[in-house]
């Protein structure tokens, strides 16, 4: 099983969890104030990257009045940091008192060759949205950034897809700051 489909069903499983309401509080550093900007990009017409590609802080993408807006109050916890080691990494704020939460997902350089999501989404059947953007269950919206195939999850509301316009806004941020 490839790293992306080990990380697909771990976001998966962090979905069903929400939605059975049965998340566990986050923790890690406070938030950026101002989202932080971030480096890496492909060379070459394959889109393969290059070895001095950066990672990208996932948690500097959004601040935290951001996230707020969207789940309300994280409490004393900060968001959940993740660092894939090949240059991607995640970043989940959750509320500890509704399981509301964020989770961003940026993949590593080459993951979206020519700033195309692969054909097969790790979640099997997904729908279509507008830019580029496809929707998986559980909330999750995926999207291309430059030569990253990246994920942004939403859950506030379980029982509709009233997430996915939330998800498209801060899809818009994200590109904008990495």
């Amino acid at each position: 099983m490839t790293d992306g489909k080990v990380r697909a069903r771990k976001r998966w499983a962090r979905a069903a969890a929400a939605v059975m309401l049965s998340g566990v509080a986050a923790c890690g550093s406070a938030p950026a104030d101002r989202p932080a900007a971030v480096g890496g990009s492909p060379t070459g017409s394959t889109g393969a990257a290059t070895v001095e590609a950066k990672p990208v802080d996932a948690c500097a993408l959004l601040s935290i009045d951001e996230v707020r807006q969207v789940i309300g109050a994280t409490g004393a916890t900060g968001p959940r940091a993740g660092d894939s080691g090949d240059g991607g990494s995640s970043c989940t704020w959750e509320n500890p008192d509704t399981y509301h939460s964020i989770t961003i997902d940026i993949g590593s350089p080459g993951t979206a060759v020519g700033g195309n999501l692969p054909d097969e989404s790790a979640y099997g059947q997904t729908e279509p949205g507008s830019d580029g953007i496809r929707f998986a269950p559980g909330g999750i919206a995926e999207f291309a950034l430059r030569d990253r195939a990246c994920e942004v999850q939403v859950v506030t509301k379980v029982t509709d897809n009233t997430d996915r316009s939330t998800a498209v806004r801060l899809i818009g941020l994200v590109r904008d700051r990495a």
